[in-house]
């Protein structure tokens, strides 16, 4: 399940994960926090050492603010700097310290470098009201989800594009019977990810059960969340590979209700 990328200069390896989609801060009535847990799988004696950069929606850096398992801020501006002898392990934990923001993050190491991330919703109290389990994404050309949106649940999708040029990103969703409901192209620029619901891409759509699925030249990583009619429970649904695999990197996307995931 976890495909690393990597790189060789010499006799070095660099290691690069993602983590496709970050929700940090707060808004009317509660807020999104983010774990991230961190662990050097390598052999003993092998000493890891890296960095997670954040990076905004659009791009640019994303300073959010992290602490240790023991309360202490890590990092500065949008990078944590790590180092882990074989074995180790850290969690690090977004401080929710202003309003909601979303990015992704990039993690480099050299040395292998196992991951995963956990969201938690939390109300106005701190009180956690959710939480969810982000599974490893491996970056595929094409791929689906699973729709369910009967009896008023909501279905989102985030899709992150890990490459350094533009995706044509082509949408198709199909019924329990196979047949295209509807399908539609979208611009993912370099480095850059969206996050949606089924029925913000495609408006209109009724209550349905199948699938989404799209596709296009070079590999993106994604995740889909299902939430209860009152957003107040949710669970993940990782992609399903439906042609042309493409294995490069590690990814932990993940979506934030509807009203709550935007900055601008």
């Amino acid at each position: 399940m976890f495909v690393v990328a990597f790189s060789a200069m010499g006799s070095a390896q660099q290691y690069t994960y993602y983590f496709p989609h970050i929700a940090v801060g707060t808004y009317t009535g509660g807020s999104w926090q983010t774990t991230i847990f961190l662990t050097n799988a390598s052999a003993p004696g092998t000493a890891a050492s890296g960095a997670i950069t954040f990076t905004a929606d659009d791009g640019t850096a994303y300073n959010v603010q992290f602490v240790d398992s023991g309360g202490n801020p890590v990092g500065s501006g949008n990078t944590i700097p790590f180092q882990m002898n074989a074995g180790e392990t850290r969690k690090f934990i977004s401080v929710a310290n202003a309003a909601l923001t979303t990015g992704y993050a990039t993690v480099t190491s050299n040395a292998a470098v196992l991951a995963n991330a956990m969201f938690t919703q939390l109300d106005g109290n701190g009180n956690m009201t959710g939480e969810a389990g982000v599974p490893a994404a491996i970056p595929l050309g094409r791929q689906a989800i699973f729709v369910d949106t009967t009896n008023g649940f909501h279905t989102g999708v985030a899709i992150a594009n890990p490459n350094t040029a533009s995706l044509e990103v082509h949408f198709e969703l199909l019924n329990t019977t196979g047949q295209m409901i509807s399908s539609q192209v979208r611009t993912l620029p370099p480095l850059q990810h969206i996050a949606m619901f089924v029925d913000q891409l495609f408006p209109g759509t009724p209550p349905m059960i199948g699938r989404l699925q799209f596709y296009c030249t070079n590999p993106m990583v994604s995740v889909a969340l299902r939430f209860s009619p009152s957003y107040a429970l949710f669970t993940t649904l990782p992609p399903v590979a439906i042609a042309g695999l493409i294995q490069s990197t590690i990814d932990f996307p993940a979506i934030i209700r509807r009203d709550r995931w935007a900055t601008a």
